[in-house]
This record gives structure tokens, C-alpha cells and sequence, in this order.
């Protein structure tokens, strides 16, 4: 009867106890989901896969698995894997499409059947003998693949592998799992949503960029043509002056500075306009807002002037903020053509429009865009930024609300407000930039120091290379440098740079980028495959910042756009060939000091590495088991053959050599006898090495 009690009681404890261990292991499942959900919900956090693999990582530890993977159905065709984390004996796989030809597991969860197997490969069905001889082949024991719907289709898979012991998978753990799948699937899909409105954002900013300057095609030809019929009056004026004998230096300097300010202003016009018209990632840089603004107001100077409308501006200095400098330029080009449209019926003394700049309280810059029209009724100041609200006969009403897309992502407001005289002003204010110390002070003119230092102090009678398929553009570079002092010489093509090179290797090439035959980036990969590549400068017609960045990344010195400022050029072209002339100079104290450590015995070298290591002579003595007398004669004659008079001198030597890292033997690597006096180990009955000390040299 006791017997019976005990036995009860015990079934009962034990009972109890399997009870509290699902209890525990629920609440711990609670816990963390409750972490999964907080992590993989933010959405400001920009990796989803890092956000992916760390929720596999805690879920590996949770389930004591081997192996965890999240993989996406690819146009229901095949897996290809996110991410994945493994234990140390199993590892993860690696991302991409899935390789193994599994059909049988495949088609099963395109299907939307889960797959969990306790013992494998005993459970497989015949037709699974891809998957039975995988799991024979990796020791695979357990596996359980559930797939994730979303929008009523099978997105996803989330799996879990188990090697090291078989496991099975109750109901209730299938549920769990089913539920983090939803949650990383969910995560998966929004990230990928977000990243769909965010080029589609871009493409709609791009395409607002690209309306607003066709529409102001005739005021940009004005632009343009202006500094053109400015440099071919001058041009053909200092011809004529020079034809007739009597061209005053004076006058024909003010003819050639003429052309330089309006051939700046043309290209210029031409810059703003590419930078608005491209369509590039975003790249936010510290820029001045009301220097970027200046710039899109010059692109507004002749359509305001057609249609009677004055331009005001007042700009504090130092407006700094962080921003894509296109983006800002497209916002103020939108309200200030707004504006202009809003003044264009009013009388001709009303046709005002005011821009203003100013640094605001607390860390901001506000933009502010002032007309003289009808104004903006109240009950519509609420609505004039909402997508295709418009009262004009023409466009689309999108101009606002980009606008306020583009300031809100860059941390900023936008709003309207009726002025008591009168028409309407639309106010930006963004955060602005922490002023630093280079820009609050006046820059160097570098340029045109660069253009003053002679050729001589440069290169000396170096080639430079001029390498442009149009002639017009290969002779003003040859007479630029000509001006400057350098030797230029020019090519038509890459292939007559290859036919026919200058003696010697030229000091640097100006290499076009588009050119009949071989283009410049192949041209210059071709120098650096032969070894013998020079400072190579490409100077391109296209505004192409991959190939930029693409040539920089081979090596090129620099990467300018045409028109290119003549100042600019040649302080480019200084700085390549000073580089290029400080890593010559390099390459001959390098040469020079490996010919000195080659004088050097392999003993003496020996010793040499442990001097440049701060060894002292004692020390020495005991690394390499020798006499403290030998390792001072030793030193005595690295110090004799290299030239040099102290240790500060020899690191110096070895470091231009490239030495200094060069490790140095142990004391066990020294088993031989050495002819200068070092000692020799031996084994001791056990084994042991043993010093022999050398007789210490006489006199």
C-alpha cells in the first residue's frame, strides 16, 4: 500500500514537473517573439538582413539546432537563400540560389505543405533520392521547412536542420515556428516594399527634374548662347586687332580674360543643368544652400526676364546644411517658377518675387519664397502640398508635393502661409551643418599656385600626353600647357598613342574617355597590365560618376569633366607628377638600402633583426645561444657595411628596405655551428637541448 502511495506521489511530482518545464519553455517561446517582433519591426533600421540573421542566430540557441536558414522562392522557381547561421561543426550556407537538386523538397513547399522529418532519411519517401543520399552524405538527422504565405502565395521558407542529435517536432512547435516564419516574412516584404517606394520616389523626383527643365529649354539656350556669342566676339575682335599690328598687350589681355569668365559661365549653366536632368543615387554632402540656390537662380535669369518678372535675393553667408545639392536645386527651382506663374498676370510694378537664405534659432537654415500674386486661399493652405492639387491650367499638381517629399527626407518642414499685402511665401527650413573649422576660414587658391610653379620645378622636359579624338579640344590642352611651361604632345587616338609613344615614359597622359577605337579606361588598363602605366588624368564630355569611380579605383590621378578650368587642370596635373616623383623617390632609397643589407652576412643580418628590434647585446646573446663578445663583433660590422652610426640610422635603413616586419628565428632554429664563435645545442640524455658555450675569443 505504501509502495503505491510513493509510486503516485512520484508520478505526480514528475508529472508536475514536465508541466513547469512546458510552462518555462512557453514563456521563454513569449519572450522571444515579443524580441523578434521589436527588432524586426523597426523599420529604421536600414540592413534587413543583419535584422534576418540575428533573429536566426537567437532562434538556433533557443531550439539547440545546427543550422538555420531563411530562403525566398525566386518567380516560383527555385530557393535562393537570404540568410543562414550555423553551428561551428555544421556551418551555414552560403547566400545565392540553392544548388542542391532537391525535387521531391522543392516541390513540396511550393506547394505550401510543411516538411518536418524526426529520422532521416528513414522518413523520406522513395521518390526523395537527391534528399536521402544528402542526408547520408552530411549526417543529417532531423528537418523541419516551413513555408510562408504572403498575399496568398509561398514567398518564403524558413528551415531549421538538427545534426548532432534527432529531434522531433510537436504540433505546438510547429505553430511557434510558423509563427517567427510570418513575422520574418512579413519583415522580409516590408523592407523590400519600402525599398520599391523609395526608387519609386526617385524616379518621380527625376522625372518632376527632367519636366521642369524641358520646360525651360528656351531660357537654357539663352543661357548657353549668351557666353558663347560673348567668347566668338572677343575671339574674332582679338583677331582682328592682331591682324592690324597693333594689339596693345593690355587689350588683348581683357579679350582673354573675357573669354575665360563666359567660357566659366557657359559651362557652369551646362553643369547645373546635367546635374538636374541625371538621374543618380542621392549623395548628401555639407553644402552651402544659398550658393546651390544661386546656382538654379541663374537658370531662372532669362524666363523671369521674358515675362517682366523681378528676382530679388538675400543670402546670409554660411547657410551650411546636409543635403543632396540636385534635390535643394529642384526645390527651389519648383517654388520659384511657382511663384513667377503666380505674378505672371499681375500688373508689371507687382511682378516681384523674393528669395531669401538666413540661418534661423536653434541649429537651422530656412529658405523662404515670396510673391506678389492673388495668394493662397485659407481654406486650401492645408491641402496645396497633397498630390494633384492644382489651380493652373498646366502640369500635373506634383511640384509641391515632391517638394515637401524631398525636405521631409532630409529631416526638414515645408510649409505656406498668406501675406497680409498679398500673395503667398513657402518657407523650407532644414538642420543645418556643424560649421567647421576649414570651412569658416578663407581656402587657398590652390589652382593658382599650382599654375604658377614652372614646369621645370615639375617634371623638368617631361612629355605630358594629350590623347582626344577632337582636335579642337587636343589643341587648347596643348596650349594650355604650353602656356604653363610643360612639353605636350598630342594623339588623335589610343591606338596612335600605342603606334607612336614619346621617348621615355611622359610625366602624365590627359586622357579623353569616349574615343573612336580604344577608349580611355582600355587604354589605360592596358599601360597598368604592362607595368609601365604613368599618371593617367581622364578628362570626359559625359558626367559618368561610375566610370569616376571606376578609374580611381585603377589608379587614375584624377577624373575631370569637361569644360574643365584651366586652374583646375594644371593643379591636377602638378599633383600627379609630384606623386608620381616622391614614389620614384621612394623607389630608389628602397633600391639603395636593400643594396646595403645585401653586403650583410646571413649572420649578420641575423643579428641586424634583433638590433632593430630594441634587443640589447646580453639578450641577443641568450636568443641565439652565443657569446655576448661575438654578437658585439657582429653589430660592430653590420653598422661598418651598411654606413650608418647608430641604431635610429639602421631602423631607418630597414624600414626603406621594407625589413623591419621581417620576423626573427628563435633560439631552437639556431641547431647548427656557426664559424664566427657561436654555440652549437645538443640533446641531454633526455632530450633536452643544451648550450655549449663557445671559447671566448683572446685578446
Amino acid at each position: 500500500m505504501r509502495q503505491a502511495q510513493a509510486s503516485s506521489a512520484a508520478a505526480v511530482h514528475a508529472a508536475q514537473g514536465r508541466a513547469e518545464a512546458v510552462l518555462l519553455e512557453r514563456h521563454a517561446f513569449e519572450r522571444l517573439l515579443a524580441q523578434l517582433s521589436e527588432r524586426l519591426g523597426d523599420i529604421a533600421e536600414p540592413d534587413v538582413l543583419a535584422r534576418t540573421e540575428w533573429a536566426l542566430s537567437r532562434l538556433l540557441a533557443f531550439l539547440d539546432c545546427d543550422r538555420c536558414t531563411f530562403s525566398e522562392f525566386v518567380a516560383g522557381d527555385y530557393l535562393n537563400v537570404l540568410c543562414s547561421v550555423g553551428s561551428a561543426d555544421f556551418g551555414a550556407l552560403p547566400r545565392g540560389r540553392f544548388q542542391q537538386p532537391f525535387r521531391w523538397f522543392i516541390d513540396a513547399l511550393r506547394s505550401g505543405r510543411i516538411v518536418a522529418l524526426s529520422n532521416l532519411p528513414d522518413e523520406l519517401p522513395p521518390e526523395a533520392i537527391e534528399e536521402a543520399e544528402h542526408c547520408r552524405r552530411t549526417g543529417l538527422r532531423s528537418h523541419i521547412s516551413i513555408p510562408v504565405r504572403i498575399g496568398g502565395r509561398v514567398t518564403s521558407v524558413l528551415s531549421f536542420a538538427a545534426v548532432r542529435r534527432a529531434r522531433s517536432w510537436p504540433p505546438e512547435m510547429v505553430d511557434r515556428l510558423r509563427i517567427v516564419g510570418d513575422l520574418l516574412g512579413g519583415s522580409v516584404a516590408l523592407a523590400r516594399s519600402e525599398e520599391e517606394v523609395r526608387q519609386l520616389r526617385h524616379r518621380i523626383w527625376h522625372a518632376d527634374r527632367v519636366q521642369r527643365v524641358g520646360a525651360l529649354t528656351a531660357a537654357i539656350a539663352h543661357e548657353v548662347n549668351q557666353p558663347l556669342a560673348a567668347i566668338l566676339s572677343n575671339a574674332q575682335a582679338g583677331l582682328q586687332y592682331l591682324a592690324r599690328g597693333d594689339a596693345a598687350p593690355e587689350a588683348i589681355q581683357d579679350i582673354l580674360g573675357s573669354v575665360v569668365r563666359e567660357g566659366k559661365r557657359a559651362a557652369e549653366t551646362i553643369r547645373t543643368m546635367r546635374a538636374l536632368i541625371r538621374r543618380d543615387e542621392t549623395r548628401r554632402e555639407r553644402i552651402d544652400l544659398a550658393a546651390a540656390l544661386g546656382e538654379a537662380e541663374r537658370l531662372l535669369d532669362s524666363e523671369f526676364a521674358g515675362h517682366g518678372v523681378r528676382l530679388e535675393t538675400a543670402f546670409d553667408p554660411a547657410c551650411w546644411v546636409l543635403a543632396d545639392k540636385v534635390q535643394m536645386e529642384q526645390v527651389g527651382l519648383n517654388l520659384l517658377l511657382n511663384a513667377a506663374a503666380a505674378v505672371r498676370d499681375a500688373p508689371p510694378a507687382s511682378r516681384l518675387v523674393r528669395l531669401q537664405v538666413s540661418r534661423g534659432e536653434e541649429g537651422k537654415v530656412r529658405m523662404s519664397v515670396r510673391d506678389a500674386g492673388k495668394g493662397i486661399a485659407p481654406q486650401d493652405l492645408g491641402s496645396i502640398f497633397e498630390p494633384f492639387w492644382t489651380t493652373g491650367q498646366e502640369g500635373l499638381g506634383l511640384g509641391l508635393a515632391i517638394c515637401r517629399s524631398i525636405v521631409e527626407a532630409h529631416g526638414g518642414r515645408i510649409w505656406a502661409e498668406s501675406n497680409p499685402e498679398g500673395g503667398a511665401t513657402f518657407s523650407v527650413e532644414l538642420p543645418a551643418a556643424a560649421l567647421d573649422r576649414a570651412a569658416s576660414q578663407p581656402a587657398r587658391d590652390e589652382p593658382m599656385a599650382a599654375a604658377a610653379v614652372p614646369a621645370s620645378q615639375a617634371g623638368g622636359e617631361a612629355v605630358v600626353c594629350v590623347i582626344d579624338d577632337d582636335p579642337e579640344v587636343r589643341g587648347s590642352l596643348l596650349r594650355l600647357l604650353d602656356g604653363a611651361g610643360w612639353r605636350g604632345v598630342g594623339y588623335a587616338s589610343a591606338e596612335e598613342f600605342l603606334g607612336n609613344p614619346p621617348a621615355g615614359e611622359p610625366a602624365c597622359i590627359l586622357l579623353d574617355v569616349q574615343m573612336p577605337g580604344l577608349f580611355g579606361p582600355q587604354l589605360h588598363r592596358r599601360l597598368l597590365e604592362g607595368g609601365c602605366a604613368p599618371p593617367v588624368i581622364f578628362i570626359t564630355g559625359r558626367s559618368d560618376v561610375a566610370a569616376g569611380v571606376d578609374a580611381m579605383k585603377r589608379g587614375a590621378a584624377d577624373f575631370l569633366e569637361k569644360p574643365v578650368d584651366g586652374e583646375v587642370l594644371l593643379a591636377a596635373l602638378r599633383r600627379a607628377v609630384e606623386r608620381r616623383a616622391g614614389e620614384r623617390r621612394q623607389a630608389l632609397a628602397q633600391d639603395a638600402a636593400k643594396e646595403r643589407i645585401a653586403r650583410l652576412s646571413p649572420r649578420e643580418r641575423e643579428i641586424m633583426r634583433h638590433v632593430v628590434r630594441g634587443r640589447l647585446n646580453k639578450q641577443i646573446a641568450a636568443d641565439l645561444l652565443i657569446a655576448e663578445q661575438t654578437v658585439k663583433q657582429h653589430r660592430g660590422r653590420v653598422m661598418e657595411k651598411v654606413g650608418v652610426h647608430s641604431v635610429a640610422e639602421l631602423v631607418r635603413i630597414c624600414e626603406a628596405a621594407d625589413l623591419a616586419a621581417e620576423p626573427s628565428p628563435g633560439p631552437l632554429e639556431q641547431q647548427r655551428d656557426d664559424t664566427t664563435g657561436a654555440g652549437s645545442l645538443k640533446g641531454d640524455k633526455n632530450g633536452n637541448p643544451v648550450r655549449i658555450r663557445p671559447l671566448e675569443p683572446q685578446g
